[in-house]
């Protein structure tokens, strides 16, 4: 394990570690895939039944898996260690992707089909974004602002993905159609998987740990001030943010004449402005402690979506969307930094999995509401109840950081005061 650290005893560029190399390289390739998807799945569930109440129940079904085996499988992702964890996960979705587009061609596909399919994708994605968070330690060493900057690195990769995927995947659409566009994602997480096994080095096995319930790791958030407000803060978080995006592509079918292109540009207006956001922050960790980055952007996003409601039109909607994605990649990394730090770290993997799956249980949530009000009440009244839910998470974010500036896990190498985490459309 490396210590974060140089022989001299300075703290050493996060780009000098090969294994965080790998890993960047990786996760671009595969999130580039999904953000693809991101635009196609939905686009063919509208295509298909003309409905956005099963394009919501479809979509719902992936972030439910998550919750569910993000909640159950917490303990043995603990035991399987984060390499195989993520393997596993790149080897099986792959496959699963390119299902999609087979049965489509076959006309096998419909919406309960469709429902099974993403159910079983969403399976893994709990176990594996976790198991991301859990090697960065391991990597570059448990110092908090390297760390964050580690993290910033990542998310860099990931939005980088969110700013070029759903463009490419709107215009490829266009040229082709929406299962052509799965199946390039398919392949995208054949080659992630290609390159973790080939380039990601082999770690020992880990140590038995004893056998904790999923409630164990549930407890062990809850008992932290921090922990437990900040996990209900990225629900509902997270509850806006998929529902938001679950909208995005209905707009561009109800008011802007049924244009993909509409759909993906919309998405990119908010990954460009999480990029920028998410590089800002790797700058910003070398000066400014985490904590008031994270509040500062999770306050910021609770005011910005209060402009949805207002009738902006197509340009200020994009405007919109570049300001809270900025605000959203400002907070992501410190967010995931403190939270990383503060769970004791032979309890991070499981712990972090039932974090991802209590954030994505806000997601399904989302994703089902939204597809199902926005029929009977329309699209204003949503956008309104979507900045009500995320200014109570700014609230929770705020009362969370009140719990005290130390970290709680074995972090005997941290210079600074703990700071916060994040949370991921």
């Amino acid at each position: 394990m490396t210590t974060g650290t140089t022989p001299a005893g300075s703290p050493p560029g996060v780009w000098s570690h090969p294994t965080l190399r790998v890993l960047l390289a990786a996760e671009t390739t595969s999130m580039l895939g999904t953000q693809l998807s991101a635009v196609a799945m939905p686009w063919l569930v509208l295509q298909l039944t003309g409905s956005a109440g099963d394009m919501g129940l479809v979509m719902a079904a992936q972030l439910a898996a998550i919750t569910v085996f993000g909640f159950f499988g917490a303990p043995w992702t603990g035991r399987i260690g984060p390499r195989r964890i993520m393997l596993i996960g790149d080897t099986v979705r792959g496959p699963l992707v390119a299902l999609l587009p087979v049965l489509y061609y076959l006309h096998c596909l419909n919406t309960a089909t469709f429902v099974v399919v993403m159910f079983a994708i969403g399976a893994f994605y709990a176990p594996y974004l976790a198991s991301q968070q859990a090697i960065l330690p391991s990597v570059v060493g448990e110092d908090e602002r390297l760390l964050g900057r580690a993290n910033a690195a990542l998310q860099s990769a990931t939005r980088l993905s969110v700013l070029l995927g759903p463009t490419i995947s709107g215009l490829l659409i266009s040229l082709f159609d929406a299962p052509t566009v799965l199946l390039v994602d398919a392949v995208s997480f054949a080659a992630s998987a290609l390159l973790l096994s080939q380039l990601l080095p082999h770690t020992p096995p880990p140590t038995p740990a004893p056998r904790r319930s999923p409630v164990a790791a549930l407890r062990l958030l809850l008992s932290d001030r921090l922990l437990s407000n900040w996990s209900t803060g990225l629900a509902l978080g997270e509850m806006a943010w998929q529902a938001l995006f679950a909208l995005l592509p209905v707009i561009a079918v109800t008011r802007e004449g049924g244009s993909s292109v509409v759909a993906g540009g919309l998405l990119t207006a908010f990954g460009g402005g999480a990029l920028t956001g998410t590089l800002l922050a790797g700058r910003l960790m070398r000066r400014v402690p985490p904590r008031t980055l994270a509040l500062t952007g999770r306050v910021g996003l609770g005011v910005a979506f209060f402009a949805l409601p207002l009738h902006l039109g197509l340009s200020g909607l994009v405007c919109l969307l570049v300001f809270a994605g900025l605000l959203n990649g400002v907070s992501n990394a410190p967010v995931a930094t403190v939270r990383v730090l503060r769970i004791p770290l032979d309890r991070r993997p499981e712990a972090l999995t039932v974090a991802t799956a209590l954030a994505l249980l806000g997601g399904t949530t989302g994703w089902i509401l939204s597809g199902t009000v926005v029929q009977t009440a329309g699209i204003t009244p949503v956008f309104l109840g979507l900045a009500v839910v995320q200014a109570l998470a700014a609230v929770l974010f705020v009362i969370g950081a009140l719990g005290g500036p130390g970290t709680r896990g074995a972090t005997a190498s941290t210079s600074s005061p703990a700071h916060p985490t994040k949370d991921s459309p």
